[in-house]
C-alpha cells in the first residue's frame, strides 16, 4: 500500500514538472517576460501585428488598383480614335514649304488652263486646258492632263520639299497619253510667293519652258 502512495506521489510530482517545463517552453516561444525568467524572442508584439496589418491593407489597395488599371486600359484600348485629316481646300503656305510639310499637299490641285505642246515630229499643238495632280499625305501622286484634241495623260508624281522652300514635283519618266502619245518627262519646281504658288517647268530632251500656276483644285 505504501509503495503504491509512493508511486502515486512520484506521478504527481513528475505531472507538475512535466507542466511546468512545457509551460516554460511555451512561454520561450512567445517571449513573455518573467521575474525569475530572462526576455526571450518569438510571438508579435502589438507593434508589430499593427505593422502587418498595415502592410496587409496596403497590398489590398495595390491589387485594386492594379485591377483598376487594367480595366481602365482595356476600355481606352476598345476605342477607335478617327485622325482628324490635313485640309483638302487650304492653299500651301511659305512656312509649310521651309518646314518641308508635304501633308499640306494633301488633296487636288490645278496647274491652270494655257499649257500647250507641239508634236516634234508634225508639229502639231495640243493645249491642256485641265491639268491636275492629286496627293496623299506621303506627296505621292498622280497627274491627269486633258487634251482640246479629246486625248487624255496621266501617271504617277512624287513630290519633294527642296531647300530653300521648293517643292519638286518629280515625274518617274515620259508621260503616256490615250492616243499613243507621250509628254516629255518635265523637271517641275514650285515656289510660294504671297499666298499663292508657281511653277516652272522644264523638259530636258527638248529644252521646253513654260510657267503655271499651282492652286487648289475648284
Amino acid at each position: 500500500m505504501s509503495a503504491l502512495r509512493i508511486f502515486s506521489v512520484v506521478g504527481a510530482v513528475a505531472l507538475v514538472v512535466g507542466s511546468g517545463a512545457a509551460a516554460f517552453a511555451a512561454l520561450q516561444s512567445c517571449a513573455v517576460r518573467l521575474e525569475l525568467l530572462s526576455e526571450v524572442s518569438g510571438c508579435p508584439t502589438d507593434a508589430d501585428l499593427a505593422l502587418e496589418a498595415e502592410l496587409a491593407a496596403l497590398a489590398a489597395t495595390r491589387a485594386a488598383l492594379r485591377d483598376e488599371i487594367f480595366n481602365r486600359e482595356t476600355i481606352l484600348a476598345a476605342r477607335q480614335c478617327e485622325a482628324v485629316p490635313p485640309s483638302s481646300t487650304a492653299p500651301i503656305t511659305q512656312p509649310q514649304l521651309a518646314a518641308n510639310d508635304l501633308e499640306a499637299l494633301y488633296g487636288c490641285w490645278s496647274l491652270g488652263s494655257s499649257y500647250q505642246t507641239r508634236d516634234v515630229d508634225t508639229g502639231k499643238i495640243v493645249s491642256y486646258p485641265t491639268w491636275r495632280m492629286c496627293f496623299d499625305t506621303q506627296g505621292r501622286g498622280k497627274q491627269v492632263m486633258q487634251g482640246d484634241d479629246g486625248s487624255t495623260c496621266e501617271g504617277p508624281v512624287q513630290a519633294r520639299m527642296e531647300s530653300p522652300a521648293r517643292l519638286i514635283l518629280g515625274e518617274g519618266g515620259n508621260l503616256a497619253c490615250s492616243d499613243g502619245g507621250y509628254i516629255h518627262r518635265r523637271d517641275i519646281a514650285c515656289t510660294a510667293e504671297g499666298g499663292s504658288m508657281a511653277c516652272a517647268t522644264l523638259q530636258p530632251e527638248t529644252e521646253g519652258a513654260a510657267d503655271v500656276p499651282f492652286s487648289r483644285w475648284q
